[in-house]
């Protein structure tokens, strides 16, 4: 895979991103092209390509979608499903979708693939919103997943278990059960929700836009895709 540093050149491309944002990119590239708890780095990149992909068609029905990447055994069918429907037909999931994938793949692994499908979407929305090309996809690298879990998740009310106990808001523990998978998603909320005037756990924000005015936007986002959260 290509030096981190030749990823997201922002920069070079005519944009002052901020470089916690920068940095968050890279790292998640870095990520998606290893290996992880479940799955191996060239069924991970897999999911992001047929993510991609799939989003790119999210306006045209399911049945008119022509021209998606064929997997060729990379992944299961059922992965790519997963991978597809979390990326464009977010209206699709409920408890029965989400068990049947949880039953197909693994409570971890499918816990895996969403962190992978949800880090791609945003990072790819935000070159969008910038006017900039999609950054290629990340080359696989060789190793072995860690089979790492947390030992400790319960069920508290969503699809897979969670960390529980847990003092913050469900969005920062939605995918805890594997703490890799969770880190992934996470430390791309924290870096591109937050303002140079206030962070992720602020309430109050002093910059471009106020943390109201950021929550409202949210809002909106998340009702034009379809959001159940």
């Amino acid at each position: 895979m290509a030096s981190s540093n030749a990823t997201f050149d922002y920069q070079g491309d005519g944009f002052a991103v901020r470089d916690e944002i920068v940095q968050t990119h890279r790292m998640a590239w870095q990520a998606i092209g290893a290996a992880g708890s479940q799955l191996t780095a060239a069924e991970r990149v897999e999911i992001a390509r047929q993510a991609r992909a799939t989003r790119a068609k999210r306006g045209d029905p399911a049945w008119l979608r022509d021209g998606l990447p064929d997997a060729e055994g990379r992944i299961s069918d059922e992965a790519v499903d997963a991978a597809r429907t979390i990326a464009a037909d977010a209206h699709k999931i409920n408890a029965e979708w989400a068990a049947k994938k949880i039953e197909a793949l693994g409570e971890a692994a499918y816990v895996e693939l969403g962190s992978i499908v949800v880090t791609v979407t945003a990072i790819d929305a935000f070159n969008e919103a910038l006017g900039r090309e999609h950054e290629p996809l990340p080359t696989p690298v060789e190793g072995e997943p860690t089979g790492e879990v947390l030992e400790e998740a319960a069920q508290a009310g969503a699809y897979v278990r969670m960390m529980d106990p847990f003092a913050g808001p469900n969005v920062a523990r939605a995918l805890s059960l594997v703490p890799s998978a969770n880190q992934l998603f996470v430390a791309n909320v924290m870096s591109m929700y937050s303002s140079p005037g206030g962070g992720f756990y602020d309430m109050e924000w002093n910059g471009p836009l106020n943390r109201p005015q950021a929550e409202l936007l949210a809002a909106r986002v998340s009702a034009v895709n379809e959001c159940f959260y």
